[in-house]
């Protein structure tokens, strides 16, 4: 009997006779998902295989050998009708090229019924899933190895036909494409276990760096001077910037000094410092050089002439306020810190919230891309965990009293020195965030997406030559829109 004619009930005894034995369970699931001869003929995706057989990867495997078998004693013994037309039975075996122009299918009743109504449905993660989980398998009928023009093809005709799916950053789909791309990957992953996969790895040199090593220094980033910074270095040499160098740290040691005396040194020995930053010149030397670099002000001074921008705090400030609530529903209840936070909240006085949101949404930024808040803002002076730009709050030592009191005392370091001293979460929040440009510094993985989210979505900071944003910052953009 050929294997397209097999009813469910007769799969099951076929699959049982090559030696698989099925459970009473997995028998019932062949025929609730009606899964039969021609089902299986037709391909089964490996997400599909996997709901046949829930708990038992050998299970699975068996099963994709044995109806391999079953494929290859059939095409090895055509049927009369096959040998009659050899034409017609090539063709059969034929698999359908990818179309030219691709035809949306239809999605589930409860996603349909969201996106015929233009609902954003795709904020919610399991309604994502959905959609992405169709569009594969659909994808899947024609090919398990799709090119990048099919992704393209498949992920557009989705926001052409539904606009409201679009990223709010980038082409409009990059992460649909992303999401589409990896779970094709998950699907063709081979089904074997970790530690084998381990094992392998290790044969072939795919070493796993220690959880427990520890970086000793920062990487630098590969900015370069900007044209208009080397024109303002004309009328400049070693003997001018020295003398305005000797005029800036006199200054430094006055119990008040010149701000206006300040201001003017650092501009005109600007270009002459990022020259030197850019060369590669330590974090302790600029900062012995140009001390006033220490203090909050001056980092955000050199930032907004980096980046032309007039007030970089106030910008700062007003851009990200505008998030805040965003911030905090997406982190509502995934860290022990946003915990304590909202016992804080009970707490206090209705006209402390706003202050106290806006920290909070800062300090649990890191906790809605999954990455350690402590590798970004910490309590006490011990060593950081990381020699990239931290924040270590030294006024308390607890987080109630840091989202609850607004004059806190707090420090930078970098490569474990004091770099700069805050009072306040937000300014050494921000200084920190500054130190990554000002000194040169790459981002850390570790905090790669927390950082370009500021950069890129907050403060609007870009520069030529920048990679598209990661898709996990573009969700996140897309669920604060």
């Amino acid at each position: 009997m050929a294997l397209a004619s097999l009813s469910s009930e007769e799969l099951v005894m076929k699959l049982g006779a090559a030696g698989l034995e099925l459970s009473d369970e997995e028998k019932r699931r062949f025929k609730d998902f009606e899964v039969d001869g021609e089902t299986v003929s037709t391909g089964l995706t490996d997400h599909m295989i996997g709901q046949l057989f829930e708990k038992s990867f050998k299970k699975q495997v068996k099963f994709i050998k044995i109806v391999q078998q079953l494929k290859q004693s059939q095409s090895e013994e055509p049927s009369e009708s096959q040998t009659a037309s050899p034409a017609v039975s090539q063709e059969q075996r034929t698999p359908v090229p990818f179309p030219p122009v691709f035809s949306l299918p239809k999605f589930p009743k409860d996603v349909q019924l969201k996106l015929d109504n233009k609902e954003p449905c795709h904020k919610i993660n399991s309604y994502r899933h959905k959609i992405i989980r169709v569009l594969q398998e659909t994808m899947a009928q024609h090919t398990l190895y799709p090119s990048n023009s099919d992704y393209v093809s498949v992920v557009k005709a989705l926001i052409s036909k539904y606009p409201f799916l679009r990223d709010a950053e980038g082409n409009g789909y990059h992460t649909w494409h992303m999401s589409l791309k990896r779970k094709f990957k998950t699907e063709r992953s081979p089904l074997v276990d970790e530690e084998e996969v381990k094992k392998i790895k290790i044969k072939y040199g795919h070493n796993v760096k220690s959880t427990g090593e520890k970086e000793a220094s920062c990487q630098r980033a590969s900015r370069s001077v900007a044209d208009e910074d080397r024109v303002s270095l004309i009328g400049e040499d070693a003997a001018s910037i020295n003398a305005h160098v000797k005029t800036l740290k006199d200054q430094y040691k006055k119990t008040k000094p010149d701000a206006a005396v300040v201001d003017e040194k650092m501009k005109q020995t600007f270009a002459w410092r990022r020259m030197e930053i850019t060369n590669g010149i330590p974090v302790a030397d600029i900062l012995g050089k140009y001390p006033f670099l220490r203090t909050p002000s001056v980092l955000f001074q050199e930032m907004g002439q980096m980046h032309g921008v007039a007030d970089f705090s106030r910008c700062f400030q007003d851009s990200f306020s505008k998030i805040v609530p965003g911030v905090l529903k997406l982190a509502q209840g995934k860290s022990m810190i946003e915990g304590h936070y909202m016992d804080a909240r009970k707490e206090a006085i209705a006209e402390s919230f706003c202050d106290m949101d806006f920290r909070a949404a800062l300090v649990l930024l890191p906790v809605i891309f999954r990455e350690k808040v402590d590798k970004y803002i910490t309590i006490g002076q011990g060593e950081p965990a990381t020699p990239y730009p931290t924040v270590q709050i030294l006024g308390a030592s607890d987080w109630k009293r840091i989202f609850t009191e607004k004059r806190i005392f707090s420090t930078v370091k970098i490569e474990g020195s004091e770099i700069c001293r805050a009072v306040g979460v937000e300014d050494g929040i921000l200084s920190a965030f500054s130190a990554y440009f000002v000194y040169n510094i790459a981002y850390p993985s570790h905090s790669r997406n927390t950082l370009l989210f500021l950069q890129r979505h907050v403060l609007k900071v870009s520069a030529p030559g920048d990679k598209p944003l990661p898709t996990a910052v573009v969700r996140i953009i897309n669920l604060l829109s």
